[in-house]
């Protein structure tokens, strides 16, 4: 079964579920400290954020990410029927100004990255591929949707209103 751009496989599902389990235990075990689980979040708003986007390049990075990667590790460890594909997600309503949020939290995710460990950095990195994948599920992505995207929508329209030109 051919994977279009913007749908996971139950592969790929598995393997998100697989990294963001063993990532929670590994954080758990350690002593589950706050700069863990901030850089654990940090990732998976990023990816979730990223797969949410109609377009650019972090929509286009993060269905990358899902469909080249995830997907086919994903498919390739769990074997035949894995390559099914769940439900694609519906258009998520990110406004321009929520596009312009998304890409000023990535900067500060970037920034977090420049400024950790190669321990964090591997957690960042982990909660961004499950929140790229999670992001491309039809359920998952209805519920930020409704939840999460409005207020990223307002955070964006307020710095675009704080812009000293109007953005029309």
């Amino acid at each position: 079964m051919t994977v279009t751009p913007d749908q996971l496989s139950l592969g790929g599902l598995a393997l998100a579920a697989t990294v963001l389990t063993l990532t929670l235990v590994r954080w758990w075990r350690a002593g589950h400290r706050a700069p863990s689980a901030a850089a654990i979040a940090g990732g998976l708003l990023i990816g979730l954020l990223g797969a949410l986007c109609s377009g650019g390049l972090l929509g286009w990075a993060a269905r990358l990410l899902t469909t080249r990667v995830t997907n086919t590790l994903g498919n390739a460890g769990a074997g035949t029927g894995a390559s099914q594909l769940l439900p694609p997600a519906a258009p998520s309503g990110m406004t321009p100004g929520g596009g312009v949020a998304t890409t000023l939290l990535l900067g500060v995710v970037l920034l977090a990255w420049r400024c950790c460990d190669n321990h964090l950095r591997r957690q960042i990195a982990a909660g961004a591929l499950v929140g790229s994948a999670t992001g491309l599920i039809g359920g998952a992505s209805g519920l930020a949707a409704i939840t999460l995207i409005p207020a990223v929508n307002h955070l964006g329209d307020h710095i675009l209103a704080s812009l000293p030109f109007q953005y029309s």
